[in-house]
């Protein structure tokens, strides 16, 4: 029993940290940890009988999670309400962005042919999925929000926009179409010209072994609705980058009303952020959940 006891105490000295101890770890002062945790409550330490602050593995693991995240830009105050799986998303999104500084500094320079080859490079190197992942996703997004502050020309942002639609269009064009049970088509609404968030969903569910039907941009209700029948489709996947929150709920209900009741409506993007809960209808703000819910398609 006594060597039980022991055991047990051992371990739960590993599993705690004195406030020396997570300040060694974490490289926070105790000025900035205690203003952390009085004005964000970013972790909520144990006391001792005397006061002293006893801290969890937990709250060791978040405080590192949220001094990477603020060591490379982010204001803790807009990501204190983040889960650690966030938190480690935004990192790894940081991360992505460092390595792509020579791209977007072509970008910003109108490099195209510098442009192109970095890209190609990239491409050839990772594959068109995992290029998706770890080029296109982050970048377009970082674009997008420099062209927003007003630090990125629309015609820088077409430059690229156009690179990378052609190394996709072109991938996609050579994945092999699977025969299974599932089709889905991919498109974005009328007057949503940005389609690269389509045709990286529909590289991803042909991936995925779905037999994917990618349709450009701008379709209206109608024309999906044809495409559903012509193509034997179960799902219509739709993306959008810019808000339109005035249109937007009117034209997904009339693009839902179109298609037959058994087919599904998926939606992706910033566009689609805040659209109320629609019956017959799916919104997925990240790219993993969209493939998730794809992959589980094939266990059906």
């Amino acid at each position: 029993m006594l060597e039980t006891v022991t055991c047990d105490a051992v371990q739960l000295m590993k599993n705690t940290y004195s406030l020396r101890e997570i300040v060694e770890e974490t490289g926070l002062s105790k000025l900035v940890l205690h203003a952390w945790e009085r004005r964000y409550g970013a972790i909520v330490p144990e006391r001792t009988e005397t006061g002293r602050r006893i801290y969890r593995h937990e709250d060791l693991l978040r405080l590192q999670l949220l001094k990477g995240c603020v060591d490379n830009g982010q204001r803790i105050g807009s990501i204190i309400h983040l889960s650690n799986d966030d938190l480690q998303r935004v990192l790894l999104g940081q991360k992505r962005l460092q390595d792509l500084g020579d791209v977007i500094a072509a970008i910003e320079l109108m490099d195209g042919d510098g442009l192109d080859r970095m890209l190609g490079t990239r491409f050839m190197t990772l594959g068109p999925v995992e290029f998706c992942r770890e080029v296109v996703l982050p970048l377009m997004s970082e674009i997008g929000r420099l062209w927003a502050e007003g630090k990125m020309s629309i015609a820088s942002e077409h430059l690229v926009t156009a690179a990378i639609r052609a190394l996709l269009s072109g991938a996609f064009k050579l994945m092999p179409a699977p025969r299974g049970a599932h089709r889905m088509v991919f498109s974005t609404v009328e007057g949503e010209l940005h389609e690269i968030g389509a045709l990286v969903a529909a590289i991803i569910a042909r991936d995925q072994g779905v037999h994917a039907t990618y349709l450009g941009s701008q379709l209206p209700a109608e024309a999906l609705a044809e495409a559903v029948t012509k193509t034997g489709s179960t799902i219509v996947c739709l993306s959008g980058a810019v808000k339109r929150n005035r249109n937007a709920i009117s034209q997904i209900k009339t693009i839902r009303a179109a298609l037959p009741a058994n087919v599904a409506l998926w939606l992706g993007g910033t566009a689609f952020a805040d659209l109320p809960p629609i019956t017959g209808v799916t919104y997925f703000d990240r790219i993993d959940l969209f493939e998730t819910a794809t992959a589980a398609l094939q266990a059906d």
